[in-house]
């Protein structure tokens, strides 16, 4: 089927910075810090997951009341994310980025020492807070610097680096909990020498730097109409269902359904989940190569169809070794939909809010991430466990066909009368 015609986002590209580079980035040190500071947000969250049991059992706390070890940490990005956006277009990103990384560092380091479970909370509330900008900034940043392939390469490798980091993370932190529960908390020291990078050899084009607009009312308008277009709407849609369903049905409920109906053990469940992240790095890696050949649209309808498959097939698998084959399905399906989509809404930002406008993404991220669980938990107590995934397979497809309406919509909107 033909892709339906849609906002000319090559020519929005050249609208971009003239300070933006065409280069690849691997060549580019300030790369390396962007996805640095990409990875230095996951390691809040990704690491702790594994030692959750021990800190149940160190501060008696019970099974329910220590997920909000994690709760604490990731919901002040979901609600601080929007806010950062727009200081770090008004102030500069550097005004916005260094306080976190601090705030990060020393609130990381305080969780390794609460001497309770209520400050223990605390603590991770405000490294939360610290972690909030730094997803924002990243993407920021790789949308302002980079354009064309090499805005794409940069968006593929990023998301690369996040598959394998996931995949590697609760490895690094069950080892260090080996020695001491505090440990995988003073990993967040890593902030200290990430900030001093940023503050002395990460360089911004003057745009980047901060807002001219001193009109905050005329700023959230751009923002808004930036937003407001059947494109960007259709692309934030397919992020924040990819999430979704990536917290909800494969994080939560394949380790469930893995456990319960085939009495897989934790090592074996791990191995299932990585197989993932290990599909989503290797299969992001390669993006750039693909969209040579094909548009990123054709990709991220190639994605939802992918992953509607992966999830209706697990209903029907009546083995546990078989759930390597969704995992892997959906990891691809994730590192085509997610990079893709992003390139898609780095060219359609204008540079005066596009901090503000990446904010909205992030946010979207952030609300898929969260309301995952909750979602899948609503279909399983209507439908059972393996109806979260028939229905979750549904929703791939009605998001695949709602993206080819709204950028059916789009170009119609954009075609000349």
């Amino acid at each position: 089927m033909k892709d339906p015609p849609i906002l000319d986002l090559d020519r929005q590209g050249d609208e971009l910075s003239q300070f933006t580079s065409t280069k690849n980035p691997l060549h580019d040190r300030n790369f390396y810090i962007i996805v640095s500071l990409t990875l230095v947000e996951i390691m809040g969250g990704a690491t702790i997951g594994p030692i959750l049991p021990e800190l149940s059992k160190i501060f008696d706390v019970s099974p329910s009341e220590i997920q909000l070890v994690m709760t604490a940490f990731f919901l002040p990005i979901g609600i601080a994310t929007p806010f950062l956006g727009i200081m770090a277009d008004r102030i500069g990103i550097k005004k916005v980025l260094v306080p976190s990384l601090l705030l990060f560092a020393i609130a990381g380091s305080c969780c390794a020492f609460a001497g309770d479970f209520q400050t223990l909370i605390g603590w991770r509330f405000l490294q939360g807070l610290g972690a909030a900008s730094l997803n924002l900034v990243s993407l920021t940043l790789i949308s302002t610097l980079y354009r064309g392939k090499a805005l794409t390469l940069a968006m593929s490798i990023n998301v690369s680096a996040i598959g394998a980091s996931t995949a590697i993370y609760p490895i690094v932190g069950g080892v260090l909990a080996g020695f001491s529960w505090r440990y995988p908390f003073l990993l967040g020291t890593i902030a200290f020498p990430l900030l001093l990078l940023v503050l002395m050899v990460l360089k911004l084009p003057r745009q980047a730097s901060g807002s001219h607009n001193s009109n905050l009312k005329i700023y959230l308008r751009k923002v808004w109409q930036s937003i407001s277009n059947s494109t960007v709407l259709g692309l934030l849609l397919v992020i924040g269902v990819m999430f979704m369903i990536q917290s909800g049905s494969f994080i939560t409920y394949i380790p469930i359904l893995a456990g319960v109906d085939f009495g897989a053990s934790g090592l074996f469940i791990g191995l299932v989940l990585a197989s993932m992240s290990v599909s989503l790095g290797l299969v992001a890696a390669q993006l750039g190569r693909l969209t040579r050949h094909t548009s990123e649209i054709t990709l991220i309808k190639a994605a939802l169809t992918i992953a509607a498959i992966a999830l209706a097939m697990i209903p029907l698998i009546d083995r546990a070794w078989l759930l390597f084959i969704p995992s892997i399905l959906f990891g691809a399906a994730f590192a085509l939909a997610i990079p893709a989509s992003q390139t898609l809404l780095a060219k359609l930002t204008i540079d005066d809010t596009r901090a503000g406008f990446m904010a909205v993404n992030a946010s979207v991220q952030a609300l898929g991430l969260g309301l995952g669980p909750l979602i899948a938990g609503i279909f399983a107590g209507l439908w059972g466990l393996y109806g979260i995934f028939w229905a979750t397979a549904g929703l791939a497809g009605v998001t695949l066909a709602v993206l080819h309406f709204l950028l059916r919509q789009a170009g119609r909107n954009s075609a000349p009368r």
